[in-house]
C-alpha cells in the first residue's frame, strides 16, 4: 500500500542530476529553486528562470482492496515544465529524465503533450500525467 503523494515526487524529482542538467540548460545555476508542487510565485515566472518544474496532484482516489481493506492506492500527479522554444533536444532529454525517475519510483506515464505557452510564447510548456503502478524499482 501507498500514500505516495505530490510531495514525495518532490522528493524523488528534486535530484541533483535533474537540477544540474536544469542548470545546464539555463547556462547559469539559480538561488532559488526549480521544482515546485503548486505554481511558482509570479516574480519567478521568467524566460530566463526556464527550464523549471511544477509537480501537481490530480484528484481522484483508484484503489484496490483485499479484505475490505485498502490494499494499493493509484495516486496520480501532473508534472509540468517550462523551457525555451528552441531548445527541442534539451526537452526531449528533460522529458525523458522525469519519465525514467518516475518509471524507477513506480510510476507510469499515462498523458503528454507539448504546447507553446499561450501568456509566455517562447516557452513550450511540457506536460505529463502519472498513475502510481502498485510497485516500486526503489522500494527500500
Amino acid at each position: 500500500m501507498t500514500d505516495m503523494n505530490e510531495y514525495d515526487v518532490f522528493g524523488f524529482l528534486n535530484s541533483d542530476e535533474i537540477n544540474n542538467y536544469m542548470n545546464e540548460i539555463r547556462g547559469n545555476e539559480i538561488d532559488v529553486p526549480q521544482i515546485y508542487t503548486g505554481t511558482p510565485d509570479q516574480g519567478f515566472i521568467q524566460n530566463k528562470n526556464a527550464p523549471w518544474i511544477r509537480i501537481t496532484a490530480i484528484p481522484g482516489d483508484e484503489v484496490t482492496y483485499a479484505d475490505d481493506k485498502r490494499l494499493i492506492e493509484y495516486p496520480r500527479v501532473q508534472i509540468d515544465f517550462w523551457i525555451l522554444n528552441y531548445k527541442v533536444e534539451e526537452l526531449l532529454k528533460l522529458e525523458q529524465m522525469i519519465y525514467d525517475k518516475m518509471f524507477a519510483h513506480g510510476f507510469e506515464r499515462y498523458y503528454k503533450n507539448h504546447n507553446r505557452d499561450v501568456d509566455m510564447t517562447d516557452l513550450q510548456m511540457v506536460q505529463g500525467n502519472f498513475e502510481y503502478q502498485g510497485f516500486s524499482l526503489n522500494e527500500d
